[in-house]
């Protein structure tokens, strides 16, 4: 954990984005990233988190509402973040291969016909 947020700076500084339209986000996207991690970390849903960032903002500065947390899922910078985010630990972390499924367990799905 204490090594998670210089590899969330590393994985955002490789990515470059060129906005020309649009509004600009109150979010970083380190900020981003951190919320969608920590969420997760918790466990409680959208509109739970965001009650808890109340309490938290104070601390941190991070005013969102459930709807931002909930519009992190489908944000395309997040993804590539946490993809490059993946990639670094894996790289840290020493590893070469992997015996595991896209879904994480380990085992394989089999589709039946009914």
């Amino acid at each position: 954990m204490k090594a998670l947020d210089p590899l969330i700076h590393e994985a955002v500084s490789s990515i470059k984005v060129n906005r020309e339209t649009g509004r600009s986000s109150a979010l970083s996207l380190e900020d981003k990233v951190k919320l969608l991690l920590i969420k997760q970390l918790i466990g409680k849903s959208n509109r739970e988190f965001a009650y808890m960032l109340d309490i938290f903002s104070m601390v941190s500065g991070i005013d969102v509402s459930y709807k931002t947390v909930e519009r992190l899922y489908s944000d395309e910078l997040v993804m590539m973040t946490l993809n490059n985010l993946h990639v670094l630990i894996l790289k840290k972390k020493g590893v070469k291969e992997s015996d595991a499924t896209g879904y994480g367990t380990g085992y394989s799905l089999t589709v039946k016909k009914n």
